[in-house]
């Protein structure tokens, strides 16, 4: 089965919730990618039907240093639970973030892993972590160190974790689905575009403005 990424869209500019809003895009389609869900591996359509692709097709390894990318303060995705795997990156005015977390359980029947973790450069801090629609599986802390961490098993629901940080404060995000590197399901809007797909893991987001 061929998953793509047009079940994200973006919410309209301003709308910030710890609730998820399922709206359309207001002036933009959705982006289409040749995506798939994240147990079933790399498929193709060689003309008589879908193959397993796995072994040609596997994501390259993260590169050693984080890449630096902007994302559109106030804007903010949406996302229909059990429809996609997603783990999605929204930045608000004044230093509020939000990670929140899709899986592909109505077609795959298995419930995606998580573990996320954020974090800001010694210069800037990070403070008032709050889990929003968690499950005794899932969980959120701040470690001694300053990193912000999101462990959530995700089902047909929505797992998020928001917290402050210094106003315009780089954050490295660092994603792991069932304990393997996975920043390709990473999505955000930065540029006026919306991205699926970090090009590093950790991978490093800069506010447009504070």
């Amino acid at each position: 089965m061929t998953f793509s990424a047009d079940f994200v869209k973006l919410r309209s500019l301003g709308l910030w919730s710890f609730l998820l809003v399922a709206a359309p895009l207001a002036s933009s389609g959705c982006i289409i990618v040749d995506e798939d869900g994240h147990h079933g591996g790399h498929q193709h359509d060689d003309g008589d039907g879908w193959e397993d692709d796995d072994d040609d097709n596997e994501p390259p390894p993260p590169a050693d240093e984080p890449r630096l990318v902007a994302i559109d303060t106030d804007a903010a995705l949406s996302s229909e639970p059990g429809e996609g795997v997603g783990i999605f990156v929204e930045y608000a005015a004044g230093g509020t973030w939000r990670l929140w977390t899709t899986c592909d359980t109505n077609s795959s029947k298995v419930v995606c892993s998580f573990d996320l973790y954020a974090s800001v450069d010694t210069s800037s801090e990070l403070f008032d972590i709050v889990g929003t629609d968690l499950e005794k599986s899932d969980a959120t802390r701040l470690a001694d160190d300053g990193i912000a961490y999101l462990h959530a098993e995700t089902g047909s629901d929505i797992d998020a974790m928001t917290f402050t940080t210094t106003e315009g404060a780089i954050v490295r995000l660092e994603a792991y689905l069932d304990g393997v590197q996975e920043p390709r399901y990473v999505y955000w809007f930065g540029d006026g575009v919306l991205h699926e797909g970090a090009p590093t893991n950790p991978i490093d987001f800069e506010p447009t403005s504070p």
